[in-house]
């Protein structure tokens, strides 16, 4: 008994508070269903509030929790799902997609991603590498703007219009670029157009020197995820870039009948 204890002693001395602390609130809002306030969490973690205040910004910028603005209630974002294990719906959409973007990559030779819409942002999910020297290359769980993104304005595009202007009108209208467009009802008129034609490309919007195509995957009204492939400007002309189109639409077409398949 002695033995143990002085052995439970030793390991929580070796713990990192800060680290037990934000665990307990990811733990906290996984548990719960739906938005929790930040009074809710400092009560149910025994934390005071503002040191619940403090984790939050930092798991926030993160992107492992997202805040409903209206309400400024947290929950958890889609960043934690890429950490889980399982048979969650993220971990379904990437093991499916996996091949589907090797696949993909292998006929461009360009980098094939897979993206999920997190609130008012896109989330990287998956991504298979161009092997090319000059390639473009992200992290998991990057979290990108949805107005500036071809698989973020692909995502806005196939969303119900009661979802996709409320997004919209949430949305930062941030000029990452001098391509980057910045007005409201421009987005409104592209994401037409790119629901019309059938996929959206970011023409040096995001980055400078950078394209990408992207075609959402799934029913309109409801789109599961984005399939894009980036690239340098100088590789991925536009006229290319249209070529690709069809491609991706294949892969979108493949990845989305796969997950119809897949048992609930």
């Amino acid at each position: 008994m002695r033995k143990g204890g002085m052995m439970a002693t030793r390991v929580a001395r070796r713990s990192v508070q800060s680290v037990d602390r934000a665990l307990d609130l990811l733990e906290a809002l996984a548990a719960s269903e739906g938005e929790v306030s930040i009074t809710s969490l400092a009560n149910r973690t025994s934390l005071h509030v503002s040191t619940v205040h403090r984790l939050l910004t930092t798991l926030l910028r993160r992107g492992y929790v997202r805040q409903n603005p209206e309400t400024r209630a947290y929950y958890t974002g889609a960043k934690l799902a890429t950490l889980a294990e399982g048979r969650s719906r993220f971990n379904e959409l990437r093991h499916r997609a996996r091949p589907i973007l090797s696949a993909l990559t292998d006929q461009t030779r360009e980098t094939s991603n897979l993206v999920v819409l997190d609130d008012v942002m896109a989330v990287y999910i998956e991504t298979v590498t161009s092997p090319h020297v000059v390639r473009m290359s992200t992290t998991l769980g990057n979290r990108v703007p949805l107005h500036a993104t071809g698989a973020g304005k692909a995502l806005l595009a196939w969303l119900a219009p009661d979802r996709r202007d409320a997004l919209i009108d949430r949305t930062e209208m941030r000029a990452h670029t001098a391509r980057t467009i910045t007005e409201r009802a421009s987005l409104r008129r592209a994401l037409e157009e790119i629901r019309e034609r059938g996929y959206a490309i970011d023409d040096e919007e995001y980055d400078e020197g950078v394209r990408c195509v992207s075609v959402a995957v799934g029913p309109i009204g409801s789109p599961l995820a984005a399939i894009s492939v980036s690239a340098p400007a100088s590789r991925m002309t536009r006229q290319r870039g249209g070529e690709l189109a069809q491609l991706l639409r294949r892969a979108a077409s493949e990845l989305a009948e796969e997950m119809r398949e897949q048992p609930r």
